[in-house]
C-alpha cells in the first residue's frame, strides 16, 4: 500500500486541546478492530454455509447419477421381462439407444447374466456358441450348483469382450449382491470389487449394480422369496470404474475444484474399502469437513470431503486486510484532522491575545489559507483513492456473480436430462405394453367376439398412440431446449481467440455451406467486398451463420428471395449488413426478438427462440453490437459492428 503523506504539523497542544483528538483516535481504532473481528466471523459463517452448500450438491450428483443408473438397468430389464427372449442384435439395438457412453459418462458398459443350472451348462454354451459368439465358455471350469456367466456386454471394448463368460457367482461380492436382487427384486450393489483383476485390464477398484429377471409370464415378480430363487433366470447389470465414475460425477465445470473428497465403501472410514481418493484428500490444513453417508443402490457408502486452497480463493477473506487498513487510515485521518483543529483553535486563541501586540501582514494570511486549500486537496486526493477501491471491488464482485449464473445455467440443463431420460426409457416400455395390450385385446375378442368394446379398442389403437408420441416430441423439444442451454453456458465460458479473419473468404464458405438450403427455395446470396478483421473464427461463424440460416428461412413465399451481405470500415469498428426482402418483423417485436426463448410473426418454422440471444450474447462478447431495421412484409436488415482488432482475453465472460 502506497504511503500517505497527512498535510498537519503536529504541533504541542495543552492537556485540554489534545483529549478530543486522542479520543477520536481511540474510538476509531476501536471500532476498526470491532468491524474487523465481525466480517471474521461474518466471512467464516459465509464459508461454512457454502462449503456446507457445496458437499450436499455433490453428494445429491452422486446419489442422482447411481439412481439414473438403475433406472436405465431396469428399462433394460423391462425389455426383458417384455420381450421374453432378447437376441444378440436386439440387446446392442436397445443399447445404442441409451446412447450410454455419450450421455452417462463414468459408466463401464451394460450387460447381461444367464443363471444356468449345473444340468444344463453344456447345452446353454453350445447354443450361445451357435447363436451368438462361436468362441463362449463358461470360465473358470469346474462343477457347480448353478453359473451366472456375462452373455452380453456392451459396448464392444476390448476390456468388455475378455470378460464375456466369466462366471460372476464364483466370486463372493458378486454373488451376495445378485442373490441380493434375485431375493428383494430390486436392484442390489456390490462392496468394493477390483474390475479388470481376472483378466488384466488395468485392475481398479469398482462395484456392479444387478437388477434381477424371473421366467414367469411377462416377467412378473413373484409373490415368495423361494418362488423368487426358483424362477431367477438372470440378471441386467453395470460395472462401474470408480476413478472414471467419481471424476465425471464430482466434475470441475470449467473451474478448479473446491473440496477434495475420498469415498469409502460401507458405513465408516476404511482404508481398505476406499473406492476412490482425490489428488491431496487428507491435507492437514483444510480449514472444513464433512463426513456423508449415501444409499447407493441398496449399499451405503461414505464420502469425506475437504475443502481446497481453490475454496479460500473463492471466500470474501482477501477483503480483511483492506478493511483493517482502511479503518486504520480513517481513523489516523479524522485523528490528524482533529488534532489539526485543536492546533488551529489554540493558534486562534494566542492570535486574538496577540492581536493587539502583532500586525499580522497580508503575505502571512495568504500563507494560512494556501495551507488549508492544500489540506483539503490532500483530503479530496484521498477520498478519490478510496472511491476507486470501491469501484474495482464492485466489478469483482460482478464478474463473479456472472460466473456464477453461468455455473448455476450449467448445473440446471445438465441435472434436467436426467429425469428426461426417465421419461424418454418409461415412454418406450409404455409403447412396448400398448403393443401387447392391443395384441391381447385383438386375441380375446377373436375367441370372444362379445366382449369387443369400441371404446376400449379407440383407446388402444387411437388415444394411446396418439398419448405416447405427444410425450415423444415434447421430451424431443426439452432435450432440444436443454442442448441449446448448455451451448449457451458454454460458449460464455470459452476462451476467444483472436485471429485475422478474411471476412468474404468466411462468408463464402457459410454460403456454399447452405447452398442446398437455397437451391429449395430459389433464393440468392450475394457478398459484396467485406473489410478483413481480427477477431475469434469460430463466434463470428456462428453469429452470420444464424443471421443467414434465419433469413433463408423466413423468405417471403410470394417472391424470390434475395439475401445480401455489405460491410465497410467506421473507425476503429467494421460494419457488416445482412439485408433480406424476407416476411419482415412488426414494429412491437424489434426490442424482443433477442430475447431467450421469445419468437416473432407466424410460428410455422422449427426454433426454441435461442438463435437471435445467442447472437447478441456473442457479438457482445467480441465487443460490438447488433441492431435491427424491418418493414413487415418488406425485409429485415441486421447491421452487426465489430472491433477491427480483438484483444485476447484468458477467460470467458457472459
Amino acid at each position: 500500500m502506497a504511503s500517505v503523506e497527512l498535510p498537519v504539523r503536529f504541533s504541542r497542544l495543552s492537556p485540554s486541546r489534545a483529549g478530543l483528538p486522542i479520543l477520536i483516535l481511540i474510538a476509531g481504532l476501536f471500532c476498526t478492530a470491532l468491524a474487523v473481528i465481525q466480517l471474521r466471523s461474518l466471512v467464516r459463517e459465509a464459508e461454512q454455509a457454502r462449503f456446507a452448500a457445496i458437499t450436499e450438491e455433490r453428494a445429491g450428483a452422486v446419489s442422482d447419477r447411481i439412481d439414473t443408473y438403475v433406472a436405465l438397468l431396469r428399462g433394460m430389464a423391462g425389455f426383458f421381462a417384455a420381450s421374453g427372449e432378447v437376441t444378440a442384435g436386439e440387446f446392442k439395438s436397445y443399447f445404442d439407444r441409451l446412447r450410454l457412453t455419450e450421455l452417462y459418462p463414468g459408466v463401464q458398459g451394460m450387460g447381461y447374466i444367464a443363471r444356468v443350472p449345473l444340468a444344463e451348462r453344456d447345452v446353454f454354451a453350445a447354443r450361445v456358441r451357435t447363436s451368438i459368439d462361436s468362441d463362449f465358455r463358461i470360465w473358470p471350469e469346474g462343477d457347480r450348483d448353478f453359473y451366472a456367466p456375462i452373455v452380453f456386454l456392451l459396448p464392444e471394448d476390448q476390456r468388455n469382450h475378455s470378460a464375456i463368460g466369466f462366471d460372476m457367482a464364483t466370486e463372493p461380492n458378486r454373488l451376495a449382491a445378485m442373490q441380493q436382487a434375485t431375493e428383494t427384486t430390486i436392484r442390489a450393489t456390490t462392496a468394493k470389487v477390483m474390475l479388470g483383476e481376472r483378466t488384466n485390464q488395468n485392475p481398479q477398484p469398482g462395484f456392479q449394480i444387478f437388477v434381477p429377471l424371473y421366467a414367469t409370464p411377462n416377467g412378473a415378480v413373484p409373490a415368495t422369496v423361494e418362488e423368487r430363487r426358483a424362477t431367477a433366470s438372470g440378471w441386467i447389470y453395470s460395472p462401474f470404474r470408480a476413478p472414471e465414475l467419481f471424476a465425471k460425477a464430482f466434475e470441475l465445470r470449467g473451474r478448479e475444484s473446491e473440496i477434495d473428497y475420498a469415498v469409502y465403501d460401507g458405513p465408516s472410514v476404511d482404508e481398505e474399502k476406499l473406492l476412490y481418493r482425490s489428488s491431496t484428500q487428507g491435507a492437514p490444513d483444510a480449514d472444513y469437513s464433512a463426513t456423508k453417508t449415501l444409499d447407493a443402490a441398496g449399499r451405503q457408502w461414505t464420502i469425506v470431503m475437504r475443502n481446497t486452497d481453490f475454496f479460500v480463493r473463492d471466500s470474501n477473506r482477501a477483503i480483511i486486510p483492506f478493511i483493517a487498513a482502511g479503518g486504520l487510515l480513517t481513523t489516523f485521518i479524522l485523528f490528524a484532522a482533529g488534532w489539526a483543529q485543536a492546533s488551529a483553535t489554540q493558534a486562534a486563541e494566542k492570535a486574538q491575545e496577540q492581536l493587539h501586540e502583532l500586525n499580522l501582514s497580508l503575505e502571512d494570511r495568504v500563507e494560512e489559507r494556501t495551507a488549508q486549500l492544500e489540506t483539503a486537496h490532500g483530503a479530496l486526493e484521498s477520498l478519490n483513492r478510496n472511491l476507486e477501491t470501491i469501484v474495482a471491488v464492485r466489478t469483482a464482485d460482478l464478474q463473479e456473480a456472472n460466473q456464477e449464473i453461468q455455473r448455476f445455467a450449467y448445473i440446471v440443463s445438465h441435472d434436467l436430462r436426467s429425469p428426461l431420460v426417465n421419461v424418454m426409457g418409461f415412454t418406450s416400455e409404455l409403447d412396448i405394453a400398448r403393443t401387447e395390450i392391443a395384441k391381447f385385446y385383438s386375441e380375446a375378442v377373436a375367441k370372444n367376439p362379445e366382449l369387443e368394446n369400441k371404446d376400449a379398442k379407440s383407446a388402444i389403437e387411437v388415444d394411446l398412440p396418439e398419448s405416447i408420441e405427444f410425450i415423444r416430441s415434447s421430451t424431443a423439444k426439452m432435450d432440444r431446449l436443454i442442448n441449446a442451454i448448455l451451448r449457451l453456458s458454454r460458449e460464455g465460458r470459452r476462451v476467444l481467440s483472436p485471429e485475422p479473419l478474411k471476412m468474404n473468404e468466411l462468408l463464402h464458405t457459410i454460403s456454399r455451406s447452405i447452398q442446398h438450403q437455397t437451391a429449395e427455395v430459389g433464393a440468392t446470396v450475394e457478398i459484396g467486398e467485406l473489410p478483413e478483421i481480427v477477431s475469434d473464427r469460430l463466434a463470428v461463424e456462428q453469429v452470420f451463420s444464424n443471421l443467414i440460416e434465419n433469413a433463408v428461412k423466413y423468405l417471403a413465399p410470394d417472391r424470390p428471395g434475395q439475401i445480401r451481405v455489405r460491410g465497410g470500415v467506421e473507425g476503429g469498428m467494421v460494419a457488416i449488413t445482412v439485408e433480406d426482402n424476407g416476411r419482415g418483423i412488426a414494429p412491437a417485436d424489434h426490442s424482443r426478438i433477442f430475447d431467450l426463448f421469445r419468437r416473432a410473426g407466424t410460428q410455422d418454422r422449427p426454433g426454441e427462440g435461442i438463435g437471435l440471444a445467442h447472437v447478441r450474447a456473442l457479438v457482445r462478447r467480441l465487443g460490438g453490437n447488433i441492431t435491427v431495421k424491418s418493414t413487415l412484409g418488406e425485409g429485415s436488415t441486421f447491421r452487426v459492428t465489430l472491433p477491427k482488432t480483438l484483444k485476447a482475453t484468458t477467460e470467458g465472460t457472459a
